[in-house]
This record gives structure tokens, C-alpha cells and sequence, in this order.
């Protein structure tokens, strides 16, 4: 099954339409600013951001990194034809200081707290000093967790994210745990399950690195994020560091 089946082409009408919204939405905050010369969207998954971003600025360089083997090559497809457009599976063909925007979306709800931990370093370490970092991950507490829950409750409620008990932790504003863990490839450990991740933990974790500038939510860009069910920040790198 391919990354768009399992997101943009979702059997579920409300899934898909999420789904593309909140490509959209990881971009609104940068939209207006200076046209980035070169951009790395970090675990891009099949590259469809990338596509998107390409449309506003044409002219950047266009990188995508995804670990995953299968999903680098659905990148590669997705992503061909478009000039300047690249895309690899090691973080060591990232050169230092190379990219004035990184994009990261649906990432860091998968990954531990030492995967987490690397690759915020690895991201301060692609950006070049003053460059702008999105991220965009989902809202796993309170009002937004019960929907979702339910939800996932009805299509498999004998796994983690469906659990009932599991649910209403999450709704009440605590993540359950312990997440189980798979490895998605070799030496790189992964959480399956957007339930449990706790979203408040990775902000603390990026303004230990980051100047974090702007906090919104999707799809209702105009409501508090609590009420969303996708958490977005806007970060930049200092011009000294």
C-alpha cells in the first residue's frame, strides 16, 4: 500500500480531506516570507510537500530525505520532473548549513526519545543560521484525542490506538503508554501509533534548539490548537549558532 493510500486517498472522506488540508497549512506561515533558496523536507514520505512547496517557489532546491527505502522511491516518483529536486535516504548527504527551510510533518509523533533527540540536532545542523523550520504533527490530547480515538476504536479496537481505556487517557490530556515499538529500518526505532505522542513534550524539546516563533493549528487555522486536530510551529534557527 502506498504513502497517499494510507493518507490523501484514505477510504474515509473526512481522513482525505484532513489530510490534504494540512499540506496546505504546514506552509501558511512561511508563505509570505523571504523565497527560500533551497528547501529539505525532513522524512518527506512520498515528496507530495515538496511537490507543493515547488509550486510557490519554483526556483528553490528541492530535497527530500526519507529513511525508508520504499517510501524514497515513491518519492522519486512523485518528485520527478521537477528541477532541482532530489531526494535521499542518508542524513549524511545533507551538508551542513545547506537549507534556509526545513519541512518536517508527521514525523516526530513517531519517533522515540532519543530519535527525537537526533534528529533535532540533525535538522540544527542542515539549517543555516537564521533558516526557518516548519513542523507539523498531530494533536493527541483532550477533545481532538477523543474523536480520533473513537474513530480508530471502531476500525480496530483491540490494538493500542483503539483501546477504549487508552482513549479516554488521551482525551483527558494524558498520553498513554508505553507505545509499542517497531524498527520501520534498520538501527531506527518507531512508534505505529499517533497515540500516545504527546506534542507539548516536543515543543520543550525544540526551544531548547529553536527561536520557536509561531504556534497554529489545522484545519481551523483560527482557532486555538487544542481544538485542531494537527499541532504546527514555526521555528528559526539563530543566526549565530
Amino acid at each position: 500500500m502506498t504513502y497517499a493510500a494510507l493518507t490523501r486517498a484514505d477510504p474515509n472522506p473526512l481522513k482525505r480531506w484532513v489530510q490534504r488540508r494540512r499540506l496546505h497549512d504546514a506552509l501558511l506561515a512561511v508563505r509570505g516570507g523571504a523565497a527560500p533558496a533551497s528547501i529539505v523536507d525532513y522524512g518527506g514520505g512520498d515528496g507530495e510537500l515538496l511537490r507543493m512547496a515547488a509550486t510557490i517557489w519554483p526556483a528553490a532546491r528541492l530535497t527530500c530525505f526519507e529513511p525508508v527505502p520504499a517510501l524514497a522511491d515513491e518519492a522519486r516518483a512523485n518528485l520527478a520532473g521537477l528541477p532541482g529536486a532530489g531526494v535521499t535516504e542518508r542524513e549524511a548527504d545533507l551538508a551542513p548549513a545547506s537549507a534556509d527551510l526545513v519541512l518536517c510533518t508527521e514525523v516526530f509523533e513517531h519517533l522515540p526519545e532519543p530519535e527525537t533527540a537526533a534528529a533535532l540536532d540533525e535538522i540544527h545542523r542542515v539549517l543555516v543560521g537564521g533558516g526557518r523550520l516548519v513542523i507539523g504533527v498531530p494533536m493527541e490530547l483532550w477533545g481532538p484525542a477523543l474523536a480520533k480515538g473513537l474513530f480508530r476504536s471502531a476500525r480496530r479496537p483491540h490494538e493500542f490506538d483503539g483501546r477504549l481505556a487508552n482513549v479516554l487517557a488521551a482525551a483527558g490530556g494524558r498520553p498513554p503508554g508505553p507505545r509499542p515499538a517497531v524498527e520501520i529500518s534498520p538501527g531506527r526505532a518507531y512508534y505505529p501509533h499517533h497515540a500516545g505522542f504527546d506534542h507539548r513534550r516536543l515543543l520543550a524539546a525544540v526551544r531548547e534548539r529553536f527561536e520557536v516563533t509561531r504556534l497554529w493549528g489545522s484545519p481551523g487555522t483560527a482557532l486555538p490548537t487544542w481544538l485542531n486536530s494537527e499541532f504546527y510551529l514555526l521555528a528559526r534557527k539563530g543566526s549565530a549558532a
